[in-house]
């Protein structure tokens, strides 16, 4: 049997983990005789950029250690048409297995090809291995990549309190902006180690609530009563109404993808008349590969290897999915998750996860990321300062 395996969208820090585990897994296989991947997504296919990767395997492990996708990516939008000469191409090279590795605009490929294939009666085995740090794909406790992404956000928010309660005259403001699309899970995140209202980060807006300039601007006044330097976390999809100096575009509310902070700053220095400094570290969440999560790299092998697994038994048109079986101590198993009940669909974060009274998690959220990370980020650990030393 022959294999063909693609990467697509954003990479994660992990993306290559699971493309190692799914070469290391087919070589291990005697039904398995060729791995083949599609360079920069679907387009390799298309544009007859196939790459052999039987001798490959220690090229791919060292792949493990770098950010980035060792195939390259793409974000190239298919037509119908692309579908059909797909599926050509899988049935003219003999590919018996399809194993597509990206985020929620992937599962709907996948799902495409995978119904294609059965109208066409063509005995493809087309399996969808889930990635981003997004973790707003349906049906998994969460996805690889998102574990790495937290842990990044939670450990550099630790180091830069240090910094900023290290500097308290005069007041400032510092807005950092998150990555997450159009969910709640990455930036919720950064405040796992808040446990009351003005603990840093001091105030987290989610991209699933609709918040006003005048709510901000009030709940920031709250907070400098109490701190002099404040740190507001804002996702880069974020629901927010007309900023006054859009306001002629005639339109009160827009919905921001990406460069939110620099519009917030400057309503922030109009009507509060503070410093306000920004942060976005962008994609250094899917890039720092000295924070990676050791869970992650092993899930994310793991998700590869069990897509091998689960074609050579007959499985097709799933996604391999991650299935909690214990919080203390965390344990995990896979199953296999119907495409057409997960394709183009968002998980957003459980309004019953997050307290909004507060900016921080509910206990709820605690339990199902804290057993994730416990042995990666120290959740008692405390910023020493000044007041410390009396």
């Amino acid at each position: 049997m022959n294999i063909l395996v693609a990467q697509s969208g954003g990479p994660t820090p992990v993306i290559n983990s699971s493309l190692y585990g799914l070469l290391a897994q087919s070589l291990e296989e005697n039904r398995i005789k060729n791995v083949y991947a599609s360079a920069s997504g679907l387009e390799g296919l298309l544009n007859n950029q196939l790459i052999h990767l039987n001798d490959k395997v220690e090229l791919i492990n060292k792949a493990r250690e770098q950010p980035g996708a060792i195939l390259g990516g793409s974000r190239y939008e298919l037509k119908e048409i692309d579908f059909e000469r797909i599926v050509d191409q899988l049935i003219e090279r003999s590919i018996d297995i399809f194993c597509y590795i990206g985020g929620n605009g992937s599962s709907k490929t996948i799902d495409q090809i995978d119904e294609l294939c059965q109208a066409r009666n063509a005995d493809i085995r087309c399996i969808f291995i889930p990635k981003t740090v997004d973790n707003d794909i349906c049906g998994t406790d969460h996805t690889p990549g998102y574990l790495s992404a937290a842990k990044f956000l939670i450990q550099s928010l630790h180091n830069l309190e240090a910094d900023i309660r290290s500097n308290n005259f005069p007041a400032q403001i510092e807005i950092i902006e998150v990555m997450g699309g159009n969910a709640g899970w990455l930036i919720g995140a950064s405040a796992l180690r808040k446990e009351h209202k003005n603990d840093f980060p001091h105030l987290v807006y989610l991209p699933e609530n609709e918040i006003t300039v005048d709510k901000i601007i009030a709940d920031l006044k709250r907070v400098l009563e109490a701190d002099s330097n404040v740190v507001i976390m804002v996702p880069d999809h974020m629901k927010l109404s007309t900023l006054s100096s859009d306001i002629t575009l005639n339109n009160p509310r827009q919905k921001y993808n990406g460069g939110i902070s620099y519009r917030l700053a400057q309503e922030i220095q109009k009507h509060l008349e503070i410093k306000t400094s920004i942060t976005i570290p962008n994609k250094l969440y899917r890039s720092s590969m000295n924070q990676v999560s050791h869970q992650d790299l092993l899930e994310a092998e793991m998700a590869g290897r069990e897509a091998v697994k689960a074609a050579l038994k007959g499985v097709s048109g799933k996604m391999i999915g991650i299935e909690r079986t214990s919080n203390s101590p965390y344990n995990y198993r896979f199953i296999h998750v119907e495409l057409s009940e997960i394709s183009g669909k968002e998980r957003k974060l459980p309004s019953d996860f997050w307290d909004d009274d507060h900016f921080m998690p509910t206990e709820k959220f605690k339990k199902y990321l804290l057993p994730l990370l416990e042995k990666e980020i120290n959740s008692e650990s405390k910023v020493l300062t000044t007041n410390s030393l009396y």
